[in-house]
């Protein structure tokens, strides 16, 4: 079910590929002290790389598993609270119970997909801001759906960044919060030491050699570094130079970033860019986002590491 009680649903379409597209919306977070989250589910939005009429999409023709995001967990949620009024917005003094369950969302849509769609050739795993934050949390269990599958990730504008030196909100604001500890595992005590998701991507590469990942991000985007994480712009430039960057140099051949300069959000379900965020147009060093996904998809030799003139 979603934040709110209502209802949780996904959305299907069958392609005429035998690959898959999995899906995940983004729509903010709500923990103890801070909420702003979609409250209600969406259907499939026949936009930027789920539309099938874009001219040069390489998934045009993909299936795909469509989950919208209304839990406010990153698809990571497995809890019941009670959250003050004035955390969610309302006005009224009191609490108001709140339903975090992202985590069985995402297995009811996967189980969803599995049963309709059970040999894919290939699968992409994908999303934006939350659901791009999600697809960390999602990839181990799309393996276990599909142990043999090779995976193509492509995680637009939640690469894991947070807030340097302060895994407290991490480990207990977020992950605590929602009864997702155990997301991370034991074995990997440095996923999230430094403040920051990042490791437990690296650890993710290092036990699976069956997926390459894309990370794209604008290099000061407003809304995860000011309106969520509430921390100086310039500190989490460096944080997601930095992090990237080691990923990049540890896995060259299975993870690349694309860093656009400037404060805009999330690229990939529109196709022409605007003042305040990125499209499928969106230009990074001279390659666009369009055919930088492309390159990915495609395996080609334009598939490298993009990042604007002058962050690094």
């Amino acid at each position: 079910m979603c934040i709110r009680d209502r209802e949780y649903t996904v959305d299907t379409r069958e392609g005429s590929s035998d690959s898959l597209v999995i899906y995940l919306q983004g729509g903010g977070a709500c923990w103890d002290t801070f909420c702003s989250a979609f409250e209600v589910t969406n259907s499939l939005p026949p936009s930027g790389i789920l539309n099938p009429n874009l001219e040069g999409n390489p998934v045009a023709d993909w299936d795909v598993l469509y989950l919208p995001y209304c839990d406010g967990a990153l698809f990571a949620g497995d809890v019941d609270r009670v959250l003050p009024n004035s955390v969610v917005g309302d006005g009224d003094p009191g609490e108001s119970q709140a339903y975090q369950r992202g985590l069985q969302n995402l297995t009811a849509a996967l189980d969803i997909g599995f049963a309709q769609f059970p040999n894919p050739s290939r699968i992409l795993l994908t999303g934006i801001s939350g659901g791009a934050f999600g697809t960390i949390a999602a990839l181990p269990l799309v393996r276990y759906y599909y142990p043999d599958t090779e995976i193509v990730v492509f995680n637009d504008s939640g690469v894991g960044v947070a807030k340097e030196g302060d895994p407290d909100f991490v480990n207990e604001t977020l992950l605590a919060g929602w009864n997702a500890t155990s997301l991370v595992p034991e074995s990997c005590p440095e996923c999230t030491s430094n403040g920051h998701i990042t490791r437990l991507i690296e650890w993710q590469l290092d036990q699976d050699d069956n997926f390459t990942m894309s990370v794209l991000s604008f290099s000061a985007d407003s809304v995860i570094s000011t309106f969520f994480l509430m921390i100086p712009a310039a500190q989490f430039t460096q944080s997601l130079l930095a992090e990237t960057g080691r990923t990049t140099m540890l896995y060259e051949d299975r993870y690349k970033r694309g860093i656009a300069e400037g404060t805009g959000h999330t690229f990939l379900l529109t196709e022409m860019a605007s003042e305040d965020g990125g499209g499928l147009d969106t230009d990074i060093a001279g390659t666009t986002v369009l055919d930088w996904f492309t390159a990915h998809i495609e395996g080609t030799e334009g598939w490298v590491d993009l990042v604007d003139e002058g962050l690094e």
